[in-house]
Formats: C-alpha cells, sequence, structure tokens
C-alpha cells in the first residue's frame, strides 16, 4: 500500500504539533488503521478476511505512525528518557527520523543539536561480525493493549472538552 508511507510522511509534516493535537491524531490513525483492515470485505456479499500479507503491511505501517505520535506526545525532559524511549517505540536508528520528529515537538535548535548529540550516543552499538546498522527490534502491542489504550485517551479527550 503506498497510502501508509504517504500519510508518515505527512505526519512528519505536521510541525510544531501541540499534544492535543497529536492525540486526536493518535486517534484518527488508530480509526483508519481498522478502516484499512476492512478495506478488502466492505461491499462484499461474503465476509472473508483479509489477506495475510495486506494485514501485516497495513499493521506494521500504521502501527509506525501511532508509534511516532506517541514519541511525539511524550514529554521531552528528561532528554535520556525521551531518546531511550524513541528508540523503544520506534525502533528507529536513523537520526534523520529522529530529527522530524524533534521538528515536530517544536524543539528549538540548541534544543535539538543537544538532543541529536545524546541519540547518537544511546544508539545501540551492533555485535561486532554484523553486517548493516544496528538491530534494533520492538514488539508491537497486541489489538486489546491498543484498545485500552484508545480508550483511554479518549477518555482523556473528552475530559479536557
Amino acid at each position: 500500500i503506498s497510502f501508509i508511507p504517504k500519510f508518515i510522511n505527512h505526519l512528519f509534516r505536521c510541525k510544531p504539533i501541540s499534544m492535543v493535537g497529536a492525540e486526536q491524531l493518535l486517534l484518527d490513525t488508530h480509526s483508519l488503521k481498522t478502516v484499512l483492515l476492512d478495506l478488502p470485505s466492505i461491499g462484499s456479499q461474503v465476509l472473508r478476511k483479509a489477506p495475510a500479507s495486506y494485514t501485516k503491511i497495513v499493521v506494521k505501517g500504521m502501527t509506525r505512525a501511532e508509534m511516532i505520535l506517541k514519541v511525539v506526545m511524550a514529554p521531552h525532559e528528561p532528554p535520556v528518557v525521551f531518546v531511550d524511549n524513541y528508540i523503544k517505540l520506534l525502533a528507529d536508528g536513523n537520526p534523520e527520523t529522529f530529527q522530524k520528529i524533534l521538528d515536530m515537538k517544536g524543539l528549538k535548535r540548541s534544543e535539538q543539536s543537544s538532543m541529536l548529540e545524546l541519540f547518537r550516543q544511546r544508539l545501540p552499538t551492533p555485535p561486532s561480525g554484523a553486517e548493516g546498522g544496528p538491530s534494533l527490534s520492538f514488539s508491537a502491542p497486541t489489538p486489546e493493549q491498543e484498545s485500552s489504550r484508545i480508550r483511554k485517551l479518549e477518555k482523556l479527550i473528552k475530559k479536557r472538552l
């Protein structure tokens, strides 16, 4: 699906983004993920599951979009905790992606440079003899956990309104 990478690129264009804006985008992203997963069977007389490859692509891509928004919502103080949280949630050792997240948070350039330096220091080093960059892995939350988080977020938003 070429939609998901475009969606993520458009997320990165939202800068600076407020906490409430990020929360709403997270809710919208979750809804969009649900719609995309149901898309193959919409309007069909026969209820059948979407192909596993399609489901895998949608879940992986939209979970990444959700993780980007969760990192944006996380407080950036203390910086070490923020950087570690980014590495854990996004499993992305790319400084350009980290820079985009900092832009989305609306941090000043002086803050960004120190955060980028910290980010480079905190990246796990690849085992000796390993090819390529750092190997980072994370387990995606289960749909039940994600649903629970979304409900909590919806309640928070309702309280603020």
